[in-house]
């Protein structure tokens, strides 16, 4: 080799020697894990409050306050709305101290908003989420649960039952901490609100935009809003050993596309070519929708997710978290195999309904479908319409947005005060954790509060494994007696910490 094809191997070796020097250097340079070190510095509740919160969540399990999709117009949606009404004088009956010192507003009828007055009128109020009714449990499948959905027992270490996760477990803790907090003579000074919304499972349209609505005429602005959305995860984060309090900074958005298959229908004995029938131009569009996916990256809160698990990784785990700038693509690639992953980085595709045809011999001139979207911040409604109609690519299939569509919510601050204050709190109510911000790729309420303020956090303080996450919407719903007394120390110390000003959202906070 002559000495230009010496100086060209020497230049590389000194490249790749100077990108190993900087790789190396960035990985090094991390900061130790956000978790905290050493106990607990909130006290959670005393072995007492916990089994009389266990009690309380066992008999709020109790009330089946179902969300239909049909709405409250059939008989079960009914019991559904006497359910709600139960549970709402099962509220004030059991949290008397709470009852007296907040003032409690029904809202369209069934949703609940709460005001515990602060002595300081001049700072913004703060709003604590969660919702009173549930999912249905799945026809056919109560024998597969191991203590009957909603009966609410109490067996091995935990509280089982329809709701437990989503969202009674941390609906009882909020009430649970604000009573034994207004039982002992604590006032608030910044004013605390409370929203209980009754439709949260479908959309909350009824019962938190109203609230929000309500809140807006009055002229009201909110600090910040906490709701559900992320939670404290055993062993459910690859490669991190710590448990992992995620805490949702934004959401995606929500659509449904409709699609309809248009044919001449005619008599079965005579089908055209298999494209030419509706059922057969529905399944290709559905299949040429699936086989054009939506960009995959690595930003805005999955990212700050990332960088905050790079420092409770393995040195190799963290090397690639500290220099995504170089390895982005082998992230994207490993995250895009598992779906849990897979849906931080774009806007998911899920085909959930389909229906043709009223005969097995008859031709349907129509046949419809529909695609379910979840959409990533970097992407719109508008954009995902023109995507799906592009790859589709067919004058006989037409394309209807469903009603209840809704753009990804804006990325809320994570270096104002309330985030700050939010990450304390955790720290020193699970000191084992690491803090980690992500998007939380499914719904909350919390999105109507958007216009009140920009600091809206998704968090509920209950540990689960992944095996318990299982239960979220499905069999073997539960939530550990021991969670509980973590969650109400949480609430009890977040309520307690609210006086500082910097936190009022024209403060910037």
């Amino acid at each position: 080799m002559g000495g230009m094809g010496m100086r060209i191997l020497a230049g590389l070796a000194a490249a790749v020697a100077v990108l190993a020097a900087v790789v190396i250097g960035r990985t090094l340079m991390l900061a130790p894990p956000s978790a905290a070190s050493g106990q607990a510095t909130t006290t959670p509740a005393s072995p007492e409050e916990t089994a009389r919160a266990a009690a309380h969540l066992g008999q709020a399990i109790r009330f089946q306050t179902i969300s239909y999709q049909r709405g409250l117009q059939d008989e079960k949606a009914q019991a559904s709305a006497a359910a709600l009404v139960q549970f709402r004088d099962f509220i004030a009956a059991t949290y008397p101290a709470f009852s007296t010192a907040a003032t409690r507003e029904i809202v369209n009828g069934y949703s609940l908003l709460f005001t515990w007055e602060g002595s300081d009128p001049t700072l913004e109020p703060v709003l604590l989420m969660s919702h009173m009714d549930v999912v249905p449990v799945v026809p056919g499948t109560e024998s597969d649960w191991k203590h009957p959905p909603f009966a609410g027992e109490i067996a091995d270490g935990s509280v089982w039952g329809r709701g437990a996760i989503d969202c009674k477990g941390s609906l009882i803790s909020i009430l649970e901490a604000a009573d034994s907090l207004a039982a002992r003579g604590f006032k608030p000074k910044r004013t605390i609100m409370f929203a209980f919304g009754h439709d949260e499972e479908i959309s909350g349209l009824d019962g938190d935009k109203k609230i929000s609505e309500l809140l807006a005429s009055r002229g009201v602005k909110l600090a910040f809003v906490s709701d559900e959305g992320g939670m404290v995860a055993e062993g459910a984060v690859s490669g991190i050993a710590t448990p992992v309090a995620l805490i949702g900074i934004a959401e995606k958005g929500y659509m449904s596309l409709e699609l309809t298959a248009h044919a001449a229908g005619g008599h079965s004995s005579m089908p055209p070519a298999q494209d030419e029938t509706a059922v057969g131009r529905l399944m290709r569009a559905i299949k040429r929708t699936g086989d054009a996916p939506f960009i995959s990256g690595i930003d805005g809160p999955t990212r700050a997710m990332l960088e905050a698990f790079a420092p409770a990784s393995s040195f190799g785990r963290k090397m690639v978290f500290a220099n995504l700038w170089l390895f982005e693509p082998l992230v994207v690639h490993l995250m895009n195999q598992e779906p849990g992953s897979a849906a931080q980085l774009h806007t998911t595709i899920a085909p959930t309904m389909l229906k043709a045809g009223v005969k097995e011999n008859v031709l349907p001139p129509e046949a419809e479908g529909v695609i379910n979207f979840r959409i990533h911040p970097r992407d719109t409604m508008a954009g995902v319409t023109e995507h799906v109609t592009e790859a589709i690519d067919d004058r006989q299939v037409s394309i209807a947005t469903l009603p209840g569509a809704r753009e990804a919510s804006a990325v809320s601050n994570m270096k104002g005060a309330a985030y700050g204050l939010l990450t304390a709190t955790i720290a020193k109510s699970f000191p084992d954790a690491l803090i980690a911000p992500n998007l939380t790729v499914a719904g909350t309420d919390s999105r109507h509060y958007l216009p009140l303020t920009q600091n809206v956090f998704r968090f509920i303080p209950l540990r689960v494994t992944k095996e318990e996450l299982a239960g979220f919407h499905n069999t073997n719903e539960r939530v550990r007696v021991g969670s509980l007394a973590e969650a109400v120390g949480f609430y009890r110390a977040l309520m307690k910490n609210l006086d500082d000003p910097a936190l009022d959202a024209r403060a910037g906070g």
